[in-house]
C-alpha cells in the first residue's frame, strides 16, 4: 500500500481513464474503512490497558497491603528461610525477623546463653562478658559493637530474663539496656536504649519457629546505607551464624535443667 503515497490526488483525477477512476473511489473507501479500523483498534487498545492497569493497581494495593500488617510491620524481604519485618517510630527503626531452627530448646538457648560466644555469631559483635548471673535465667552483660568509619563505636549493656510457659514450653528471652551499670568508654557511643525479645516456640520433627525483635536507638544520626544493612544484612547474618552453630554436638546433645523439652 506504500506505494500509492507517492501519487498526488490529482494524478488519481488525470488522463488514466475510468479505471484510475475506480480505483480512487475504491482507494477513498479504503481509506474510510482503515481509519475506522484504527478508531475502532485504538478504543479496543485503550479499553484493554486501562483493564490492565485496573488489575496492576488492585495487586499492587493487595501485595503491598500483605506486606504490612496491622502493627505497621513492613516487609523489608524473605531470603533463605528468613522474614525480615521493620517500622519505623519516631526516628527509630525497630526490626523483627521470623524464621525456623532446626534445634532443640536447650540447644539454642545454651547458644543464646553463652555471652562470651556472641562475637562468634553475632553481627558486628567484637566483644562480648558476662557482668553477672543472678540465676541460670537472668544476667547482666556487656557487648561491643563494630560500627564503620568514621563512626564511633557503639557499647551496650543488657540485662536478659529468660521465662518458659510449661504448657506450650515457649521460651521468651528478654534484654532490657542498663546503661549506667559501668562507666562509659572514651571513643565509644553508649547505646541507652535498647530492647530485644527471642520468642521460641517448638514444632514438629525438632524445628522450633523463632522470632527475634530488636528496639534500639544507636545514638545520633546514621547513614542511609548504614540504616539499611543493620535492617537486612545484620540479622540475615546473625541467623545464618546461629543456625550453623547450633549443628554442632554440644548443642545437639545440651540439655538445662531450667528448660522443658
Amino acid at each position: 500500500m506504500l506505494c500509492f503515497v507517492f501519487f498526488s490526488r490529482k494524478s488519481l483525477t488525470g488522463n488514466f481513464g475510468p479505471k484510475f477512476a475506480n480505483l480512487k473511489n475504491n482507494l477513498g473507501k479504503l481509506t474510510l474503512s482503515k481509519r475506522n479500523f484504527l478508531k475502532i483498534a485504538h478504543t479496543t487498545f485503550m479499553t484493554t490497558a486501562k483493564i490492565k492497569l485496573s488489575i496492576l493497581l488492585f495487586f499492587s494495593f493487595l501485595f503491598s497491603s500483605q506486606a504490612q500488617d496491622h502493627d505497621g510491620w513492613m516487609l523489608k524481604n524473605d531470603k533463605n528461610d528468613v522474614k525480615v519485618f521493620y517500622r519505623k517510630t519516631s526516628d527509630i527503626y525497630e526490626i523483627k525477623l521470623i524464621t525456623s531452627i532446626k534445634s532443640s530448646l536447650s540447644g539454642l538457648v545454651a547458644l543464646l546463653s553463652e555471652v562470651e560466644n556472641y562475637p562468634s555469631w553475632g553481627y558486628k559483635v567484637t566483644e562480648s562478658r558476662l557482668l553477672s548471673q543472678a540465676s541460670d535465667k537472668e544476667a547482666v552483660y556487656y557487648s561491643k559493637l563494630d560500627f564503620p568509619w568514621p563512626l564511633d563505636d557503639r557499647d551496650i549493656i543488657m540485662r536478659n530474663q529468660i521465662t518458659q510457659d510449661p504448657v506450650s514450653r515457649k521460651i521468651v528471652a528478654t534484654s532490657v539496656s542498663v546503661p549506667a551499670t559501668l562507666p562509659e568508654n572514651n571513643g565509644v557511643v553508649r547505646i541507652k536504649t535498647a530492647k530485644t525479645k527471642w520468642t521460641i516456640v517448638p514444632g514438629q520433627g525438632g524445628w522450633l519457629y523463632v522470632e527475634y525483635y530488636i528496639y534500639s536507638d544507636p545514638g545520633g544520626s546514621l547513614p542511609d546505607w548504614l540504616v539499611n544493612m543493620a535492617i537486612d544484612v545484620g540479622p540475615r547474618e546473625t541467623i545464618k551464624n546461629i543456625r550453623g552453630f547450633v549443628r554442632q554436638p554440644k548443642y545437639q546433645t545440651a540439655k538445662l535443667a531450667f528448660i522443658k523439652e
